[in-house]
């Protein structure tokens, strides 16, 4: 039996000098910190290792066991492995043998464009401007580099209070872009002087609705829920609030301005007329087409539509721009009734009809903003007219008198009314910069035609009428051999249009255009 125990305990001690030889299972590697080599003496250096990656964590990673390949991996991996983009090899020296170990480099941040790369900086040096902190040295500069290539785990943090990332950055950079494309934006409509709606006659949509069938706003205006009341002239819709109060007693307004233009041109209106009300400028922005920022309202002759914003504590307003877009309706329909061809009314006429009826409904007779430029601003006769062309009295014996106004300021040059009649002089002005004047010119031209002596004379709006009614109606046209009326295929009576020229000489007694702008300089130096 002891013999037996003494051949056993031979054969334990050899397994548990050979187990002893084998390393134990290590635990699951961190994949920032690698050791390539194998050490030559297991039992001591491994735990070297280990200590000194443990003292070292809190700047080299967050590793906390080491990967230690078998025996036979040794020659293999004693070998330097090719190191990528994204690892570095950092020496150890322990025991008087040189080990490598591995670290990982997370990828650098994506990289901004050139021109947001610009725009960051410049946030960045205005909010250290704003905040008192110097422009950062070069040391510092050095120091902000070398702590970008840490792992996001390991960078330094900055302090609360201190410049935000770059996305951040780059966002309030974009923010402060377009806050100063829009102050440049807002600067360049306040040097425009008066904002002056777009033409009516520009505003033609494809679709118009059938007189027949019941009108669905939603047909024409989709995604917005519409209220239907009506008032003695108008249908009007109104957007249905999310938000906010409404104005009260819009359609007083908007009779209001009814009762202006039929003061001075009853012969012109006819029918009913559709408004639309958007509940706040965004809607209306949002959901019409056509509208612009700087509009308050947008006319659609040919549909027989006004589209309108509310903004409640300005009615004198809306009335205003309201009058100015129901001349356009009245007007544009009055010509497009006619037996012509033609769809509407001289530019000229139309714009400046808009603008003294939108003058009117300022403050009743006495006028508003337009009304004080004729009375304040020193509009002057072009020197090249001042000579008369042929038909002119000055041409038969009588000089026409040379305007000279006693008013101070800059002279404003009017553009010789032959020119400014022609089709396309608002916009050769409006590519000139100057809209406002043009629109002051044709304002100044449809009063003297209206109400050539300023007062309430009832035959000069009959002359003003009958003027209309030859420009929209034209003349019959006869056969020169018979003198009997030409009819077309329909047995319809054939019109020809009236020159604007012929026009002022059957309604006002004027021999040119010529003649009519030296009786409109006589009338403005009274």
């Amino acid at each position: 039996m002891k013999k037996s125990l003494l051949l056993f305990l031979p054969f334990v001690c050899a397994v548990g000098a050979a187990n002893a030889q084998q390393p134990a299972a290590a635990p699951a590697v961190s994949p920032s910190i690698q050791v390539s080599t194998a050490v030559q003496t297991p039992q001591s250096n491994i735990d070297l290792l280990k200590q000194s990656l443990q003292n070292s964590s809190s700047v080299a990673g967050t590793a906390s066991s080491i990967e230690v390949p078998p025996p036979a991996a040794v020659a293999v991996a004693q070998q330097p492995a090719a190191a990528s983009a994204t690892t570095l090899d950092m020496p150890l020296e322990m025991g008087g043998t040189v080990q490598s170990v591995q670290t990982t480099v997370s990828a650098p941040a994506k990289q901004l464009s050139p021109a947001a790369a610009k725009r960051v900086q410049q946030a960045k040096e205005k909010r250290a401007q704003a905040t008192g902190q110097a422009k950062p040295t070069e040391l510092e500069q050095d120091i902000e580099k070398s702590n970008a290539l840490l792992p996001p785990s390991q960078q330094a943090s900055s302090p609360e209070g201190e410049e935000p990332s770059a996305e951040e950055a780059a966002a309030d950079a974009e923010l402060e872009y377009a806050v100063k494309m829009l102050e440049k934006s807002k600067e360049a409509l306040q040097n425009i002087g008066r904002m002056i709606p777009p033409s009516a006659a520009q505003n033609r949509p494809k679709t118009v609705p059938a007189p027949n069938k019941k009108f669905n706003p939603n047909d024409f205006r989709p995604g917005v829920t519409w209220v239907l009341s009506k008032s003695t002239h108008f249908d009007i819709y109104t957007q249905k609030r999310t938000t906010g109060i409404s104005s009260s007693n819009m359609s007083m307004t908007f009779e209001s301005a009814y009762q202006t233009l039929r003061r001075f041109i009853p012969w012109m209106m006819s029918g009913r007329v559709r408004v639309f009300v958007y509940q706040d400028h965004q809607s209306y922005l949002r959901h019409e087409p056509n509208a612009k920022a700087w509009t308050r309202a947008l006319a659609y002759p040919t549909r027989g539509e006004i589209v309108v914003y509310d903004e409640p504590g300005k009615n004198q307003e809306l009335k205003e721009v309201f009058t100015h877009e129901l001349t356009h309706i009245f007007t544009q329909q009055f010509f497009d009734s006619h037996k012509t061809g033609r769809i509407m009314t001289p530019t000229w006429l139309d714009e400046g009809l808009a603008v003294l009826l939108e003058d009117q409904a300022y403050n009743g007779m006495k006028g508003g903003p337009w009304n004080n430029d004729f009375k304040t601003l020193n509009f002057q006769r072009d020197p090249s007219t001042e000579v008369a062309s042929f038909g002119s009295s000055s041409m038969f014996g009588t000089s026409a008198k040379k305007f000279t106004s006693q008013k101070k300021g800059k002279p404003l040059y009017l553009v010789p009314f032959a020119e400014f009649m022609e089709e396309g002089s608002l916009a050769a002005a409006e590519g000139r910069g100057k809209t406002q004047d043009w629109y002051f010119q044709a304002y100044l031209m449809v009063r003297f035609l209206l109400n050539p002596a300023g007062g309430t004379s009832p035959s000069n709006r009959m002359q003003f009428e009958q003027f209309t009614r030859l420009l929209a109606e034209g003349e019959a046209v006869r056969n020169p051999s018979t003198g009997f009326l030409v009819k077309d295929s329909r047995g319809k009576t054939v019109y020809r249009p009236y020159s604007v020229e012929k026009a002022l000489g059957r309604a006002y007694r004027y021999s040119s255009i010529a003649n009519f702008e030296d009786n409109f300089w006589r009338w403005a130096d009274k």
